[in-house]
């Protein structure tokens, strides 16, 4: 009897590992295999060293190996253990337990290795069987001993306890899955307890264990995930929202889910499911086809339905045809969700029109089909549509948008493209023969009075393109319909202007002008030019610094061709800067030629005030080249102060209080106010050239000239006359007490070697 109870212990260890090489061969892919391989190798070791410890020769290996069975049983509980968690799929960590748990684990492992010298756990006795043979087993189990017995509990009631829970509140297609390991741990358990609590001769459990591994491995990592898995799919195909028919090797339908028959509308009548299958299998699949993906529509309890329908044939191992199945996909929602966002993507939001990008798109794929068709593109433009937003509001200006989209509409046309480009910008591709400027400026003339008031008028610009280069994006022929517009900025009434090769021609300059400012800037072709200022009495002092592009191939650009774009991009500020150092620098050479008493006058432009800090400049470039700030004049427009005037009054009078002398240039060229010129605290005004051109009005001219020259002295202050031409202008404005003249009577701009040579600190007789 106890020989075979040790042959199956030695069997069962043989077959515990036969199932661990198992996993590693042909299970290697699932993940509880690496778990499971470790708590069979630890629980193969059980029974074959209490098998061995049965056997041994003498008291001392008895107890060695009973020690070593022991930790073996304690290491397969850990390794339970961690297997039933990953089982359950528990991820979270023990954290601190688990240390507990190892140091237990370790406390118990050295008790048992030195148990064999002093045999405070357990002491072992020989037992005879009837044929005279000897056996060793363990016994007298001290007070001591109950620390390992304990321990090993402990963990097998908490896998217990785990399994148990998990039990009662999972699905009853997963309680065999839990109960089979549950109820084979409960057996060794059970005899176990038995065993210490009886104090049998040996340890019966032991032999269950090739019955209870092969119970834990089979249902755990065989049986149970492969009946889960059909379970799985066939609630998974059941309830999915896409419609499947699986078909056999007969063509024979052997399932269809609910999806696939509410298509088929199979719910009452199956054969109408097989007829459409039939249907698909004629009409749409050719012989021997793998897959086959096609898109259908149908009417689904009255409303459009979209699907797609995927064809695939299923191969066994051997690639023998096994059957076919069919995926029924409804698409209606990702269809109604794409057909939004194509919308917003091609669509203005607030008119409902054509956005830029798929205007350009639709025109070029016009142009590109219809190459016999001439066309125009006509860009339209609301006049000050800012004053309409921040007078009248937002909601007036979106409905005023609105209106000119319906306008646009409405003109187009079905066989016109139409859309808008940006903010109050609307585009419209049209065939030459049915374009009418007649008609743009009917059509639009709808809008004049969109507000209904008096005060306020609503007009339309258009620019027209006519497409002669069909290469060109049609962005760019969109920016060529709005560049004409710009012919038209200043009427205050609907009109049409048309892109030429003169407005081409201007706009490339004009490009071509900004682009090259910064190889300007760094090669040092802007230069300054002095004009001489002329005293009453002769003396010339100075004179005003002007800007010259000395371009290394085209020569001398003249300042209309740059300036005004400039101003428009604000490059006109780091110039001016750039203008004032040089003025700086030409001042500190004259101090050091004698020359101390000797200006110049440099222009401050508008935009200056926006894009630097004009007072810490000035002090920093006067402190830099330690020159006196009196000596640098500055020239500052009357609009440039109207602009925001308490602002730049204040800056004024900072500067003459740091001693620079603030002349007011251009007066009398634009909109002078007395008013203004009342608040302005200046040292000079520069009456503008204006009032010395010969005109109907000459003698009016003149009067008027004399009334300010004569304020002017009133207000104590100096006046600069520039645009003298002629003996007589200088006649008659020394006559009215003018104190500087400056103009070609005296001399041109020129560089400033020769104002040095000629005319800095020289006599001019008058």
């Amino acid at each position: 009897m106890i020989w075979l109870m040790v042959a199956i212990m030695f069997a069962g260890s043989a077959f515990t590992l036969c199932c661990a090489i198992y996993g590693i061969l042909k299970l290697r892919e699932d993940p509880l295999e690496i778990y499971e391989r470790k708590a069979l190798i630890c629980a193969a070791g059980v029974p074959a060293l209490n098998a061995a410890a049965m056997l041994a020769q003498n008291e001392r290996t008895a107890l060695i190996l009973f020690g070593l069975y022991n930790i073996c049983e304690t290491c397969t509980a850990l390794c339970l253990l961690l297997f039933i968690r990953r089982y359950m799929g528990i991820t979270r960590s023990l954290g601190k337990f688990k240390r507990l748990i190892y140091i237990a684990a370790a406390i118990d492992a050295v008790m048992m290795l030195i148990n064999p010298f002093f045999s405070f756990l357990f002491k072992v006795e020989p037992y005879y069987d009837k044929f005279g043979s000897v056996f060793y087993r363990s016994s007298h189990m001290m007070p001591s001993y109950y620390y390992h017995a304990a321990l090993t509990t402990l963990i097998i009631i908490a896998i217990l306890a785990m399994l148990l829970r998990r039990m009662i509140i999972a699905p009853k297609a997963y309680v065999i899955k839990y109960s089979s390991v549950f109820l084979s741990l409960a057996a060794i358990a059970a005899i176990g307890t038995i065993y210490i609590c009886l104090d049998l001769k040996f340890d019966y459990s032991l032999m269950l264990y090739p019955l209870v591994v092969f119970l834990i491995f089979y249902f755990s990592l065989i049986y149970v995930p492969r009946g889960l898995m059909e379970r799985l799919m066939f609630f998974t195909v059941a309830n999915m929202k896409d419609g499947i028919v699986c078909i056999d090797i007969d063509s024979k339908i052997v399932h269809a889910n609910k999806a696939a028959r509410d298509f088929c509308e199979a719910d009452i009548d199956i054969q109408t499911l097989d007829n459409q299958v039939r249907k698909w299998l004629i009409e749409n699949i050719e012989p021997n086809i793998s897959v086959h993906v096609w898109e259908t529509k149908r009417r689904i309890d009255g409303q459009k339905h979209y699907f797609t329908i995927e064809y695939h044939r299923i191969y066994d191992s051997s690639v023998k045809y096994l059957g076919c199945f069919f995926l029924i996909h409804d698409r209606t929602e990702e269809y109604i969700k794409y057909t939004a966002e194509k919308y917003k993507a091609t669509h203005d939001m607030l008119t409902g029109l054509y956005n830029k990008e798929c205007f350009c798109e639709c025109v070029r794929d016009r142009l590109n089909n219809d190459t016999e068709t001439g066309y125009y593109i006509i860009v339209t433009d609301v006049k000050n549509f800012k004053i309409v937003n921040d007078v009248f509001g937002v909601e007036a200006g979106d409905r005023l948008l609105k209106k000119i989209s319906d306008i646009t509409a409405q003109l187009g046309g079905s066989d016109c493209i139409y859309g808008r480009l940006t903010g109050d910008r609307f585009s419209i591709c049209m065939p030459k023969s049915r374009f009418s400027e007649e008609e743009l400026l009917e059509t639009y003339s709808a809008v004049d009075s969109f507000l209904e008031t008096a005060a306020f008028k609503t007009h339309i610009h258009i620019g027209v393109y006519e497409v002669t280069d069909r290469s060109l994006r049609v962005s760019v022929m969109c920016d060529h319909a709005n560049l004409a517009i710009k012919k038209i900025k200043d009427s205050y009434r609907s009109f049409v202007a048309y892109y030429d090769s003169e407005l081409r021609e201007n706009f490339i300059n004009e490009h071509k002008v900004i682009s090259e400012f910064e190889k300007a800037i760094a090669d040092d072709q802007f230069q300054p030019y002095i004009q001489p200022q002329i005293a009453s009495n002769g003396n010339i002092m100075g004179g005003e610094s002007l800007v010259r592009w000395v371009h290394p191939k085209e020569g001398m650009i003249p300042p209309d061709k740059f300036i005004k774009l400039f101003e428009q991009t604000g490059l006109i500020s780091r110039l001016d800067k750039l203008m004032w150092e040089h003025a700086c620098i030409q001042l500190k050479r004259w101090t050091e030629m004698g020359f101390t008493e000797s200006y110049l006058s440099v222009n401050i432009s508008q935009k200056d005030f926006y894009l630097l800090d004009v007072y810490n400049t000035m002090i920093e470039l006067v402190n830099k080249y330690d020159i006196s700030p009196k000596r640098l004049h500055l020239e500052i427009t009357e609009t440039a102060i109207m602009d925001n005037p308490q602002a730049q009054l204040e800056l004024i009078a900072k500067l003459r209080n740091c001693g620079f002398i603030v002349e007011i240039d251009d007066f009398g060229s634009g909109y002078s106010s007395l008013n203004m010129l009342k608040e302005i605290e200046a040292d000079v005004l520069k009456i503008d050239m204006g009032f010395l051109k010969k005109s109907d009005h000459q003698q009016k001219s003149q009067v008027i000239l004399k009334m300010i020259i004569g304020l002017a002295k009133s207000l104590e202050m100096e006046v600069i006359t520039e645009g003298v031409e002629t003996l007589d202008q200088v006649k008659f404005l020394e006559e009215y007490g003018c104190d500087i003249y400056q103009g070609y009577y005296f001399a041109k701009p020129m560089t400033v070697n020769e104002f040095e040579t000629t005319f800095l600190n020289k006599r001019f007789r008058i």
